[in-house]
């Protein structure tokens, strides 16, 4: 029961009352400060739901208006479906007030959460959650089963308030990212609905239906823009920017972007930063700032043909391409400070950039000789994903078919390992009998997550065997980490002498 409470008020953030109007069973305390309250946050409703059928009645959707928790969680274990975004108001369509009228985008006070329908059982809400956190946002914060599939809940940190202003500009950034977030799961998983209606009614959260709750596992307003807008790149579509207070800093909007923008002489020669190495910081920025990559081409083009000696059109694309493969969040001071130093003597500009940097521009992988480690590392972890499974969770073989089939180097693998905190090995035997086991951190947790008891077992059988190689002491680390972030087991078993919490 304090589960599906804390699942309510995680989802609702305040959005309505505490107690009723009429009739609550609250002593007066309470009440008092409960009216208090209301004049520090907007209180507003939502509509609650019987059974299914009555979304599709004759009469419109059938239902009963809701405005405080207290009657939520006098009712809900009732209730079929729910609209977990707050409405600024709510009421009837008929004399009999039993269809609801003014559940519409427009009347939304808040949102609190992105909800995703999978009308599919093919992959169990395990797979749902592994997905989420390699191919789009992030772990959701809460999964529901449903007949057909699962129902996936992304809840805001803070809710997205809604206003009429500049034409619902707030409604339309949330419908973007809620598109996006439905299109990155659409990619990996089967049965992701890409119709269903952004805001609308979804499953009631009940005793039976919570496949998986961390309430740790929130998303900020920020993050998700940021997110949304990369991507958008493939789509070439325009973007949306929500300006609140407490951000963190839009790179773009400094003062050393503007300058560094606003050069015309940069060239550069051997020994001296210069054009490249200031394109690919503008670009950085753009990237941390959450400008889509098209976006970026367009602004870096249109400098390039304002310096005084242009490079070439495919030499901007390439530039951008490379700032935007993930590997730096953002430009870096040092780098900020010496293009300034050079290009635009004389002016003390202020350098913010709290964002990680980059040390030198990078070719193409295809045009190095020696490919970087975290390529490497990428290469081996999509060959441990290929190769293992839930029943299997190790690969047994030799490092020299690994070393053939990932192309990685032999004289780079073992320095790969001890590198890596995602990938775990273990050796057996000598000689041409030797025996490579490998399995890495998403991998166990994957099977960790697994509800199957079977599963479950191989996963602490892997673990125990891996624990004995000291290479994978971080690896082991790292998985303790993201585990105790994403689940508690009801066991409360140790792993490796560390105790989980139980839920």
């Amino acid at each position: 029961m304090d589960k599906l409470h804390n699942i309510y008020e995680s989802v609702i953030h305040n959005g309505l009352e505490s107690y009723k109007r009429r009739g609550s069973a609250a002593p007066p305390h309470k009440l008092v400060k409960a009216r208090k309250n209301v004049l520090n946050h907007k209180k507003g409703a939502i509509a609650l739901i019987r059974t299914k059928v009555d979304l599709m009645s004759s009469g419109g959707v059938r239902g009963y208006v809701v405005t405080s928790m207290e009657t939520l969680l006098e009712d809900f274990s009732g209730l079929s479906h729910w609209t977990p975004n707050v409405h600024n108001y709510l009421g009837y369509s008929d004399k009999e007030r039993r269809h609801l009228k003014g559940h519409t985008e427009q009347n939304l006070q808040q949102i609190n959460t992105f909800v995703v329908d999978i009308d599919s059982k093919k992959q169990p809400y395990t797979e749902i959650l592994t997905a989420a956190l390699e191919h789009s946002v992030g772990v959701p914060t809460l999964i529901l089963e449903t007949p057909k599939g699962f129902q996936v809940y992304f809840v805001l940190e803070s809710p997205l308030f809604i206003s009429n202003q500049n034409d619902f500009r707030g409604l339309k950034v949330a419908k973007r990212i809620s598109e996006n977030i439905r299109r990155s799961l659409a990619n990996v998983l089967q049965g992701v609905d890409l119709s269903c209606n952004d805001f609308g009614f979804f499953r009631m959260p009940n005793e039976q239906n919570v496949r998986w709750f961390s309430e740790e596992m929130v998303f900020t307003l920020h993050d998700l823009i940021a997110w949304s807008k990369r991507q958008d790149d493939d789509q070439n579509r325009g973007l949306f920017v929500v300006e609140s207070k407490g951000q963190a800093t839009n790179a773009t909007q400094t003062e050393w972007f503007r300058e560094l923008l606003a050069t015309r002489h940069v060239k550069g020669s051997e020994g001296q930063i210069g054009r490249d190495n200031l394109m690919y910081t503008l670009a950085l920025a753009c990237y941390s700032a959450g400008k889509g990559k098209a976006e970026t081409l367009d602004l870096l083009d249109e400098y390039n043909s304002s310096l005084e000696a242009p490079v070439r059109h495919s030499d901007v694309q390439k530039i951008v391409k490379s700032a935007y493969k993930g590997r730096f969040k953002g430009a870096h001071q040092t780098y900020i400070a010496e293009l300034l130093e050079t290009w635009v003597p004389g002016k003390d500009v202020p350098i913010t950039s709290h964002l990680g940097g980059w040390h030198k521009f990078k070719k193409e992988r295809k045009d190095r000789v020696r490919s970087h480690y975290q390529e490497w590392e990428e290469d081996l972890l999509a060959y441990i994903q290929t190769e293992t499974s839930n029943v299997q969770p190790i690969k047994w073989t030799t490092q020299k078919a690994i070393c053939e089939a990932t192309g990685i180097p032999r004289s780079t693998f073992n320095e790969l390992i001890r590198q890596s905190k995602k990938i775990l090995i273990k050796r057996i035997g000598k000689g041409r009998s030797a025996q490579t086991g490998l399995t890495s951190v998403a991998v166990l947790l994957q099977c960790a997550l697994e509800f199957n008891q079977k599963h479950r077992a191989l996963y602490y059988e892997a673990v125990a065997l891996m624990s004995g190689s000291p290479e994978n002491k971080s690896a082991l680390w790292e998985l303790e980490y993201q585990l105790e972030l994403l689940t508690r087991f009801p066991e409360n078993r140790s792993l490796s002498g560390k105790k989980f919490n139980s839920s």
